[in-house]
């Protein structure tokens, strides 16, 4: 419309300054003046609008995760606005910056029972209240001249937590014709968000002391977790494995963080990983926690054995779940990947320094490059891992990643065995977004992250159907091919994303699990209860031959056995999404630790 000095358009003008492309979202008329905005503006900044709120949060995840940027994600008053709920609890939860923008009823109405009030006035509730729970910051800017500061205190909370900042916006505040200080062309530039301190050297010396006294009687193992992703700072975690010669357990939602093919990768902590990660741990002499907190999730049920083990802990300020008065934990604070490269250069200085002086008896350090006979030697006494070619595997599924032939017709198909063939399909730079439930910790158990890719899930809150607008956010951020694996559960809650990956045409792939069931809940059921009776079962659906009539956008079909399977992902992109329905039994139980050791 040509507005050029309203509110929402100083909005849009700070967006393109932090260098954001893509803001996601639900229109509305309490929204609507923000995607004007945002239309006049141009490129490169494009509003995309999702199909349900929460899915739009949901996508600023998956961007965020794919491709370290942050993004905004928009939304009207009212029920649009409750959508966002668990999608920014997530983005909380999961430490993902975000900034939400929420369209509210005019200021000028608060008090009067306005549509979809929520001012907290006259006994309305109060969305400023609810959102500052959730997010790391919120507030609402009730008069048009607040933008100027709010916004780029939003901003800086949102990169410094990280998490999601909220902005609740009156539509006539956001309406309003700024003053000329406040046009767009003479707005804030970039926000820059002073980096952390490096630790003191004192602190990492001593770290790197007890881990070489460590290392020269025993074994160190890494705990790799999300943090290290967050950091960027993959590179400087496989140079502190290499400098400790370490083996490294990664946490589900990190799997990707170390080469699943690196023969230090002992695979996943917690429940959906096998039981000898959790033995090399509880043998080891030491233990490097690298951006994980140790959360129920991710080795969350080792914190006890960790009480009288040295732990240095490289978190960036996010202290591990750990009693405060530990006593032997070290903790390095500064940004993650610089602590863990200068660690690594503080370690391999005092080994090369020891064996040039290491003529006597008795000299404890590192050896500058660990051969194979010395690391042999250092865990002599440690059981040995099972072989692993990927985190997560065992040799008995190892070989889904050796170029076996395909599956021939007819060849029964079930979960794992859909999974194999997955896992024989996906590229090396693949981004494989995975959904909760049977089906999500079936995956993250056997299914080995993308060489060259990213393997993302969501664990802060768990949610079904997170994995759809995950996989479109990580498309539109990477352009790299991207694969969604839900159950048919998830489907149902958020599935029909889908229609917004046809009408971005992005050829995302998704695998639909369908077991015609709540399957994990069922399982619990079966496992934790008689198992007598059962709410969680469903009658028979086709969901590939229902997708495919109702979208002409997606190509959409069910493999009946292992050998279709095998074919339709082998299929080259054609630039539509694709959609895979495959049938599978409810009663399987997934490789979940709770269910294996209670049943």
């Amino acid at each position: 419309m040509g507005h050029s000095s309203r509110t929402v358009d100083y909005i849009v003008a700070f967006l393109r300054n932090q260098g954001l492309h893509d803001v996601f979202g639900v229109d509305g008329a309490n929204i609507e003046d923000l995607y004007d905005a945002v239309q006049s503006a141009g490129a490169p900044l494009r509003a995309l609008v999702a199909k349900h709120e929460f899915s739009a949060a949901t996508m600023a995840d998956g961007y965020h995760r794919a491709s370290g940027r942050p993004a905004a994600v928009a939304a009207t008053s009212g029920a649009g606005a409750m959508n966002l709920v668990p999608g920014l609890a997530e983005l909380r939860a999961s430490r993902v910056p975000a900034l939400a923008l929420i369209g509210q009823p005019p200021a000028a109405l608060d008090g009067t029972g306005s549509f979809q009030e929520t001012s907290g006035a006259a006994g309305t509730m109060d969305a400023e209240r609810l959102f500052a729970e959730i997010g790391v910051f919120c507030a609402r800017v009730r008069e048009p001249g607040e933008i100027v500061t709010l916004l780029p205190r939003a901003w800086t909370a949102a990169l410094t937590a990280p998490g999601p900042a909220v902005l609740l916006l009156p539509k006539d505040v956001q309406q309003a014709v700024l003053g000329a200080g406040a046009a767009p062309g003479g707005g804030p530039g970039p926000v820059e968000v002073p980096a952390r301190p490096l630790s003191p050297q004192r602190t990492r010396r001593e770290a790197a002391r007890v881990l070489a006294d460590a290392a020269a009687g025993g074994e160190v193992v890494v705990l790799a977790g999300p943090g290290v992703i967050r950091a960027d700072a993959r590179s400087e975690l496989a140079s502190l494995a290499s400098a400790l010669d370490a083996p490294v357990a990664v946490a589900p939602d990190a799997k990707d963080v170390f080469d699943n093919g690196d023969p230090r990768c002992l695979g996943v902590l917690g429940p959906s990983g096998v039981p000898e990660t959790d033995r090399r741990i509880e043998a080891a002499a030491a233990v490097v926690l690298a951006g994980n907190q140790l959360p129920q999730l991710a080795g969350g049920a080792l914190r006890a054995r960790l009480a009288d083990v040295p732990v240095v802990s490289v978190d960036g300020g996010t202290a591990p779940l750990l009693p405060v008065d530990h006593p032997r934990l070290i903790r390095l604070t500064g940004p993650i990947g610089a602590e863990l490269d200068a660690l690594a250069d503080v370690l391999r200085a005092a080994a090369g320094a020891t064996a040039a002086g290491a003529a006597g008896a008795g000299a404890v350090g590192l050896a500058p490059a660990a051969t194979p006979a010395a690391s042999a030697a250092a865990t002599a006494d440690v059981p040995p891992a099972p072989p692993v070619a990927a985190a997560g595997t065992t040799a008995a599924t190892a070989a889904t990643t050796t170029g076996v032939p395909a599956p021939p017709d007819g060849a029964p198909l079930d979960l794992p065995t859909a999974l194999a063939v997955l896992a024989r399909r996906l590229p090396d730079n693949a981004q494989l977004v995975v959904d909760a439930g049977n089906t999500g910790a079936t995956t993250v158990h056997q299914v080995p992250a993308p060489a060259k890719g990213r393997f993302i899930t969501a664990l802060g809150m768990g949610g079904m159907g997170h994995s759809f607008g995950a996989g479109i956010g990580a498309a539109l951020a990477t352009g790299a091919p991207t694969y969604v694996v839900a159950g048919d559960g998830a489907f149902y809650m958020h599935g029909m994303e889908i229609h917004t990956a046809a009408e971005l045409g992005l050829p995302v792939t998704f695998l639909i699990v369908n077991n015609n069931a709540h399957a994990m809940c069922h399982t619990r059921e079966q496992v934790f209860f008689s198992g007598d009776y059962t709410y969680n079962l469903f009658r028979p659906a086709r969901i590939g031959a229902g997708v495919a009539a109702l979208f002409p956008g997606v190509r959409a079909l069910h493999a009946a056995d292992a050998a279709a399977l095998d074919r339709a992902l082998a299929e080259p992109p054609d630039g539509r999404p694709v959609l895979i329905s495959i049938d599978t039994d409810p009663h399987q139980v997934p490789p979940f630790r709770p269910f294996r050791t209670h049943s």
